[in-house]
């Protein structure tokens, strides 16, 4: 007698053949969602029922819890003309490189060289131009869908360009938010603008923000606690004392940061440590930690939480920028070279500062000059949440 277990499953056609074990689809999304990205892929030319429930919403949304629990991946972008046809996916445990061909997703006729990784959400990417106004791009690399931003009337040339992508958590609508600064027709520098745009609609919303003057910066707006974060300028007067600006994405007001503390020439990097909003103070051979203390409703403040030595003098030819905390024993740095006429080099090392110790991260493939973005491989559809959001 056959087993009860074995049904009539489907072949490579969609027809059914005997002897297959059949399984319902909800355990069939608990199995394939668990897999990695390029595995889930191969799945799909299984056959049409596996291809059919792998496009489906309840497996992309399962897909996507799975792997916001999962240390993030990094997406490069070469800064070599040659490699600018393809992204690369960086597999940081692994320490490997897969390539992802993207011009065809763009649907810009616009030089891919000035085309900036700004940052993502959800597997979605947001690219936009370093010194133009537009375009401004989301795109799945995974999908190969793209959704290209309204473009304002005007054309701006700018100095600053710093854009925040992300989920509004009590809408569910996707939103970009930009920090722009452009130079006047006297050549003046006109200060910061800022912009926000649901995915959907058809049409930019300024916003009005408190005169602080935003630090110039290629690094993209920072999201913790609901809300996208930008690094204010220290000046030398009373009044600065404040030195991050909050824009929350829900209720979409802006509030800032105090820090009581002065900076001088240190360089700083503002990112998510731990779960917290914080500021990574470069002294020399010094590493100190900030972290932002506090709730919305009674307010923030900077608090400092360590020191590290580095046992490096880091100075303007040879510095480094922190990406990640891989563990509680670790950080994953970005050290860059500067190189005179041949521009900066650049590679990953893991600093375990309790030991004093450095790990070079040997990767095949990586360029010697990129610029990259935290990512999560997933399926989410850009066009489906700008049709969502409509």
């Amino acid at each position: 007698m056959e087993n009860s277990r074995q049904r009539r499953g489907s072949n490579h056609n969609g027809k059914m053949q005997k002897g297959a074990i059949y399984l319902p689809p909800e355990i069939l999304c608990e199995i394939l969602s668990r897999l990695p990205v390029k595995y889930i892929l191969r799945c799909r030319s299984v056959c049409k029922e596996w291809c059919r429930l792998t496009l489906g919403p309840q497996f992309i949304n399962l897909q996507l819890s799975r792997v916001n629990h999962q240390l993030p991946q990094l997406i490069l972008k070469s800064d070599y003309k040659v490699d600018l046809q393809s992204l690369l996916l960086l597999d940081t445990e692994g320490c490997n490189i897969n390539k992802i061909p993207f011009k065809k997703m763009l649907n810009t006729s616009k030089r891919l060289n000035g085309l900036r990784l700004m940052c993502s959400c959800d597997g979605l990417l947001c690219i936009a131009a370093d010194y133009l106004i537009q375009p401004v791009i989301i795109l799945n690399p995974i999908t190969r869908e793209s959704v290209p931003l309204p473009s304002p009337k005007r054309r701006a040339y700018l100095v600053s360009h710093q854009i925040g992508f992300h989920l509004d958590p009590s809408s569910g609508k996707y939103k970009v938010v930009r920090e722009y600064r452009n130079m006047n027709s006297l050549n003046r520098d006109e200060g910061s603008s800022f912009e926000i745009i649901t995915l959907g609609d058809s049409s930019w919303r300024k916003l009005s923000a408190p005169p602080v003057p935003i630090e110039y910066s290629s690094d993209a707006a920072v999201y913790w606690n609901g809300a996208f974060h930008w690094k204010i300028q220290e000046r030398n007067d009373k009044s600065g004392d404040n030195c991050i600006l909050g824009f929350n994405i829900s209720d979409e007001k802006f509030y800032t940061i105090s820090c009581h503390v002065r900076f001088g020439s240190s360089e700083y990097d503002l990112l998510v440590l731990g779960g917290c909003l914080s500021l990574v103070e470069h002294d020399v051979h010094l590493m100190r930690i900030w972290k932002v203390t506090g709730t919305k409703d009674e307010g923030f403040s900077l608090s400092f939480h360590c020191t590290y030595d580095t046992c490096v003098r880091w100075n303007k030819y040879l510095h480094y920028s922190v990406i990640c905390q891989i563990n509680a024993d670790s950080f994953l740095l970005k050290v860059s070279r500067e190189d005179g006429e041949n521009g900066a080099s650049h590679w990953f090392v893991q600093f375990f500062p309790g030991k004093a110790l450095y790990s070079y991260l040997d990767i095949a493939g990586l360029p010697s000059r990129f610029r990259g973005v935290y990512f999560k491989p997933s399926f989410v559809s850009p066009k489906a949440a700008s049709l969502c959001s409509s």
